[in-house]
């Protein structure tokens, strides 16, 4: 309970301190979210009867500890550019963009264990040498480069589908799963390539120690070896790896949504930057704050379910 109450006041310390950077960051940086929404061309005094309305003629402690308190209450704002709640319009764009998250990292997981063991098995043969060459050539593609090949090939060679159409989740879920595989796929073969490598590596390490050598003397087959014993072991870093590419995989759906033209967070994210929507803004992220802290404790959870050592590390 100890180690609980401690990650929950980390958790909690770490969204106050997000939060503060976040708003403080509208604060000193050029342009004015007025003016963004009147126009170059507005009157200095409509101008400032706007940032009254808006509340930005006060002192910036007194709006943060304002801001703060209405997202305790779960009231993000209102947004300036889209004229609705901010709660609204991120529960309704985020389905899109954790739904496309969530494949990125099944397919990340699915494909890199058995794709890293098989090269174990084979390790230091031609086909172990030829897929490491491959792996590492995959690594250096960028997430939204792979999704304008896969976008070229299956969508105008091919024609799989439609390039640029979208299908909502709120009328067909399947077609909606469907539209988002080619996206998920492209976030999720560079960070296969990255957790194959390094599973790899991990699992070399474990299969020259002496537990591994017995079980081999027990007569157990090779791949009984590494999926019963060495993978258990080697998962540590591999776990480590995985909490740190969720948080990466929502930072590239960004820029792979504007290749696919998929409406997610990452589009009204950047049109929001744009145009100084800073509501929209500190809302999207400390909502991928709080989406990393929850991960990271998940993360910690299954430290300690792969490896019972650590529950009396506290």
């Amino acid at each position: 309970m100890k180690y609980f109450f401690r990650k929950l006041i980390s958790m909690l310390l770490t969204l106050l301190a997000v939060s503060f950077i976040v708003f403080a960051a509208f604060a000193v940086i050029p342009g004015d979210a007025a003016v963004s929404r009147l126009g170059s061309n507005a009157t200095e005094e409509s101008v400032a009867a706007l940032r009254a309305e808006m509340g930005l003629d006060r002192p910036f402690l007194e709006r943060y500890l304002s801001w703060l308190g209405d997202c305790v209450k779960g009231d993000f704002g209102t947004s300036i550019s889209y004229g609705m709640p901010v709660g609204q319009l991120i529960l309704d764009k985020l389905p899109i963009t954790l739904t496309m998250t969530v494949l990125s990292l099944i397919l990340t997981v699915g494909l890199s264990v058995p794709i890293a063991l098989l090269m174990c098995k084979y390790a230091r043969s031609r086909f172990d040498r030829s897929m490491y060459g491959l792996n590492q050539f995959v690594m250096s593609i960028p997430a939204f480069f792979l999704g304008i090949l896969l976008t070229w090939f299956f969508g105008m060679v091919l024609k799989w589908f439609r390039p640029g159409g979208y299908v909502s989740y709120k009328k067909d879920f399947g077609a909606f799963l469907g539209y988002l595989l080619l996206p998920a796929i492209a976030i999720a073969i560079p960070k296969c390539a990255m957790s194959v490598k390094l599973l790899r590596s991990a699992v070399l390490t474990e299969a020259d120690k002496e537990y591994v050598r017995t079980a081999y003397s027990r007569g157990m087959s090779t791949m009984e070896v590494l999926y019963r014993h060495v993978l258990k072991n080697a998962l540590i870093p591999l776990i480590t790896f995985w909490g740190m590419t969720v948080a990466d995989m929502i930072a590239g759906s960004i820029v792979v949504e504007q290749v696919f033209n998929i409406p997610g967070l990452g589009r009204i994210l950047l049109t929001s930057i744009s145009r100084r929507d800073y509501p929209v803004v500190e809302g999207i992220i400390l909502l991928i704050a709080v989406v990393v802290l929850l991960v990271n404790f998940l993360v910690d959870i299954l430290y300690r379910k792969v490896d019972p050592r650590l529950e009396d590390q506290g």
